[in-house]
């Protein structure tokens, strides 16, 4: 259950400043935000300008953990007061870290070598 995933974060624009204080208030560091738009939204939930666009302007958020860590983390914001507008996934994470220059090469094996 400890297993290294990738959480993701998806929030609409007004509370982007809230929930990153959140974040880090909350020792998360690290984690990397980005613009993003969601398709196939109830068109109440649209602005004039996202109605006539199709799609809404939100921010992305994605924080890699062990697995545990990103359950205790959804437990949290469930509690928190950022309601039924913030949405998650959590995706398993094979491979991450700095990609240092002057190092040995990494070549992946295609699948069957």
């Amino acid at each position: 259950m400890n297993e290294p995933v990738l959480l993701t974060l998806i929030a609409p624009r007004e509370i982007e400043e809230m929930l990153v204080d959140w974040l880090l208030d909350h020792d998360h560091r690290g984690f990397t935000s980005f613009d993003c738009a969601g398709h196939g939204v109830a068109t109440s939930d649209l602005s004039p300008a996202e109605q006539v666009s199709g799609r809404k302007t939100q921010i992305g958020f994605s924080l890699a953990m062990p697995r545990a860590s990103s359950d205790r983390l959804v437990e949290r914001l469930s509690r928190a007061a950022f309601g039924p507008s913030l949405h998650y996934w959590v995706t398993p994470l094979l491979a991450a870290g700095p990609i240092r220059s002057g190092g040995s090469e990494r070549n992946p094996q295609s699948p069957g070598e």
